[in-house]
């Protein structure tokens, strides 16, 4: 596979010699984050068929140009569609394309199909067949969100609100009525020749398609997509649907052997493309790798391929002189983009201010070759992860950035601690919700005493319902008071080893977090540790250095703060914006070693809290360099 770029569109185009071509039609938001790897995978087994594929972001998401808050989204998007089967027939010369699209990305592909009229195949996987009922299910996958602790501290978004979100995604203004208006059997006949439908639910309506579609003479096939609920999950967790995805491929193979005599009659579509062009077109990545022109941003954006990792390297026009780069890895198992897609934000906020960064997918997770079938805790906490962010950091040094900062969220902070300490040229690293110092296995799962933050089970000590829970035998009592014995034995033995180490210099047992700390603080590093007010992390933070972190005073350049309105994998718009500003104003203050500059409104609207610091319930721990929180 190589990377593409198109009409402002990033993708991926997997190779193969046959005549037929499909374009994948990505999921919306999270359900992408969820799908990632599966979807993925689905496009090589295509092209293992013989049949190129075109997998893309729209415009606004992922790693393509402009915003998920711009007007016109939905019809951009399936405009988009339209500019992805015209680059697959100029870039492999096929002469017929089928669409296959999952989730929303269904619902658009059916519509784009209409509209071009001359579509072979169209597979509809999970779709939504109607806007309205999509909406619905955000809104209340949002609720069902801000139920649990991840979500306790977020603000509810009024049915009336000109936005609707769930998990870090969403849509804005004019977008919601459009897309609330879209009904597959109102706005749709003959999409395609053949329709290939892998339902989960929805079956009534699912049933009215198939009758509408076979009515307008088109051949229909149908399947139950019973594979749906271990697919749409957590990346981590998330199961390549291995019996739905033999189903269209071997569908899709039915319909490239028949189009014999299709082609025969529309040949004319690739006709305009002769086999010079063809050449050039496959040859053209080889002399310019596509660039993503960012002209808002003033910077331009590159696919790099480096070892088994991949990335986007974002180039301000005028980089900063002396200031180090900023190298982004995944949250999680997610791809390179982050949850709400922080990571592209972030990166085109800071280009709009000179500094250049890196986005990068680990070894095995994202775009990084090869792809693993499934993703562990193990994996994502493991030393070859750091290894590979110190690849990350390796390459851009050769590009001219000799000193780096990393930025991660969950295991992408325990990933930058560990590759800041481990190389000399990684000189500071901001870590959103770390949840360990140190991985064992396991044993040492974040949360795996059962428990929530003790500041979450104090909140729920003075819930009712919570209480009745525990009478009707729905939660154990005895499971709560073990698990909070369990940290405060941790607790109590690390402050006695301490307390022994610190008085007499004898090492009963040796603490490899504060060993870790002091090589970070040994050589330099600047390190910043954000947690949200409930967040699991900040229970480890405390066992660690004690309830007011006094244990961290000795490591100066290590600083830990609690921001408003934080939740874990940041889900809200809120808490994008306060780590983004809070990670701003930290970088500014320890590496660009000028006077403050003032941003421009296009800056500050790019981060709405840059520069500011929170004030009010925003609660400072741990140790500064001067003595005094700040």
């Amino acid at each position: 596979m190589r990377p593409v770029i198109f009409d402002g569109c990033f993708g991926w185009l997997h190779q193969a010699p046959g005549r037929h071509g499909v374009v994948l039609c990505n999921p919306f938001g999270y359900d992408a984050l969820c799908t990632h790897r599966g979807w993925r995978r689905l496009a090589e087994r295509i092209a293992e068929a013989g049949m190129p594929v075109l997998r893309f972001d729209y415009p606004g998401t992922g790693d393509s140009s402009r915003n998920e808050d711009d007007p016109g989204r939905v019809d951009a998007w399936i405009d988009s569609i339209v500019a992805a089967v015209r680059h697959l027939i100029q870039a492999t010369g096929v002469n017929r394309v089928s669409l296959c699209g999952l989730r929303l990305g269904a619902t658009l592909a059916a519509l784009a199909a209409e509209r071009l009229g001359d579509i072979d195949g169209l597979v509809l996987l999970s779709s939504p067949l109607s806007g309205r009922n999509y909406l619905r299910e955000l809104r209340a996958h949002r609720q069902s969100w801000m139920s649990t602790t991840a979500g306790m501290n977020a603000d509810s978004i009024p049915d009336t609100e000109a936005y609707v979100e769930a998990f870090g995604f969403g849509f804005h203004g004019d977008d919601i009525a459009r897309l609330g208006a879209i009904d597959l059997r109102a706005d749709t006949r003959s999409p395609a020749r053949r329709v290939l439908l892998l339902d989960s639910s929805d079956r009534a309506r699912g049933t009215a398609l198939v009758e509408h579609y076979a009515s307008n003479g088109v051949q229909v096939e149908r399947h139950a997509f019973e594979e749906a609920d271990r697919f749409f999950v957590e990346a981590l967790y998330s199961e390549e649907p291995v019996n739905a995805f033999s189903i269209v491929g071997k569908w899709l193979g039915k319909v490239a052997d028949s189009d014999s005599d299709a082609v025969a009659a529309t040949a004319a579509t690739a006709d305009a493309l002769n086999a010079q062009q063809v050449e050039m077109a496959a040859g053209a990545f080889h002399a310019q790798p596509p660039r993503l022109i960012l002209e808002r941003e003033q910077a331009s954006e590159h696919p790099v391929l480096f070892g088994c990792h991949f990335g986007i390297y974002c180039r301000p026009d005028v980089p900063r002189e002396g200031v180090p780069a900023v190298l982004f890895f995944n949250t999680g198992a997610s791809h390179h983009i982050g949850d709400g897609r922080i990571f592209v934000l972030f990166a085109r906020a800071l280009a709009a201010q000179g500094i250049a960064s890196l986005r990068m997918d680990l070894g095995g997770l994202g775009d990084s070759t090869p792809a693993v079938p499934a993703v562990t805790l193990d994996m994502i906490y493991s030393a070859e992860s750091a290894a590979g962010a110190m690849a990350g950091a390796d390459w851009l040094v050769h590009n001219g950035f000799p000193r780096v900062v990393t930025f991660g969220v969950c295991g992408g902070a325990f990933v930058g601690l560990h590759a800041c300490a481990a190389d000399p040229r990684i000189v500071g690293c901001f870590g959103v919700n770390l949840q360990k110092f140190i991985w064992d296995g396991a044993d040492r799962t974040p949360g795996t005493d059962g428990l929530a933050s003790t500041r979450v089970l104090r909140r729920s000590a003075l819930r009712l319902d919570k209480w009745m829970r525990v009478l009707r035998g729905q939660t154990s009592i005895v499971r709560v008071v073990r698990g909070l014995a369990q940290r405060a034995s941790r607790r109590m033995c690390l402050r006695v080893a301490e307390l022994i180490d610190d008085t007499t210099g004898v090492s009963i047992a040796p603490n490899p977090v504060r060993r870790l700390l002091s090589q970070l603080d040994a050589k330099g590093a600047q390190v910043r540790l954000v947690y949200g007010d409930f967040d699991l992390g900040l229970d480890e933070l405390k066992i660690q250095f004690g309830p007011r972190l006094r244990a961290l005073r000795r490591f100066s350049r290590v600083s830990a703060v609690t921001l408003p309105k934080l939740d874990h994998a940041l889900f809200t718009r809120p808490a994008r914006e306060v780590a983004m500003a809070d990670a701003q104003s930290w970088f500014f203050e320890r590496f660009v070693r000028a006077p403050a500059v003032e941003t421009s409104p296009d800056e500050r609207q790019a981060i709405p809290m840059a520069g500011r610091r929170s004030t009010g319930d925003h609660v400072a721990y741990g140790s500064y360099p001067d003595g005094a929180p700040q």
